[in-house]
């Protein structure tokens, strides 16, 4: 049965939104090439529609993204602080393991670390398993 990870990503403060996204892209990229044939099957993510604005938006309770608020259909700005997901599918537990042990090697942890520190808030940062899937289509 395949397995599914859900990371939340915080943009580092004071980064722009397309010098976010071309890191990220970039940083999935070294990712793969450390990770080679452990690689997941899919890592899709996925960006939060933002605009920038010139000055805080008025009312905001968000201070994270006061000057690029999302565009929130129900809630509000807080909700919405992440700047991206991802959703890492692995084949079965021992393929996510295989990629987990490659990750956690020290070199590769210090690279990819490193990285991430260009364009990530780490402490913001959060991951976990997902459960069941349920789709229903058209």
């Amino acid at each position: 049965m395949s397995v599914k990870v859900l990371i939340f990503a915080y943009r580092k403060p004071g980064l722009s939104l397309s010098t976010f996204r071309e890191i990220y892209e970039a940083h999935v990229d070294l990712v793969k090439r450390i990770t080679g044939d452990d690689f997941p099957l899919s890592h899709r993510r996925t960006y939060i529609a933002r605009t920038e604005a010139a000055s805080p938006l008025e009312g905001s309770d968000s201070t994270r993204n006061a000057t690029t608020p999302a565009t929130v259909l129900i809630g509000k700005q807080s909700d919405f602080d992440f700047d991206a997901t991802a959703e890492l599918t692995f084949a079965d537990q021992a393929a996510m393991g295989a990629f987990m042990a490659k990750i956690s090697d020290p070199d590769a942890a210090a690279q990819i670390a490193a990285d991430e520190e260009r364009f990530l808030d780490r402490s913001a940062l959060s991951v976990s398993m997902v459960g069941d899937v349920v789709e229903t289509t058209k």
